[in-house]
């Protein structure tokens, strides 16, 4: 009877190690995987879209949603108070904004996190995080999101 246990027990121990050293030595046999597993929802942050795209010239009526970066020119209509408005940075927290007043009216201001507005004469300087709105005499800005050094803006009359 012993024989019979010791012989099941060595059948059994050659029958395990084989099976560990044929998977290794196997050139069939795969690495074991490091990377995650993807995900729909790991996609990359430049993906935020804007309404109307990275065209620009939508802003001319005063209601737009663009996709824009740094150096970008938006043009808004005159009767918003307002003559030009440039991008002039976009970080990866927040945006920098640039602009005329026109007329004899200058007024300003910005609500939301990560949010300035400073006037100096006829010219502001808005940073605007995600969220953020500004107004600057008649138009309104909000920074809709910021990402892969573009950002979406949402451009409208402002509420008076």
């Amino acid at each position: 009877m012993d024989r019979v246990v010791a012989a099941v027990a060595l059948s059994g121990t050659l029958v395990l190690a084989g099976c560990g050293l044929g998977d290794e030595e196997s050139p069939s046999a795969s690495p074991p995987s490091t990377s995650p597993p993807s995900t729909s929802q790991s996609k990359p942050a430049t993906s935020a879209q804007a309404a109307d795209g990275t065209d620009l010239s939508a802003c001319a009526d005063g209601r737009c949603e663009v996709r824009v970066g740094a150096s970008g020119r938006i043009p808004v209509p005159r009767k918003l108070g307002v003559d030009s408005v440039q991008v002039e940075a976009v970080g990866s927290d927040a945006i920098t904004i640039v602009g005329r007043y026109i007329g004899g009216r200058q007024s300003g201001y910005c609500t939301g996190v990560k949010c300035s507005s400073v006037g100096k004469g006829t010219r502001f300087e808005l940073t605007l995080a995600p969220d953020s709105l500004s107004s600057q005499n008649g138009l309104s800005i909000t920074a809709v999101a910021i990402d892969g050094g573009m950002a979406v803006l949402r451009f409208a009359p402002a509420n008076r």
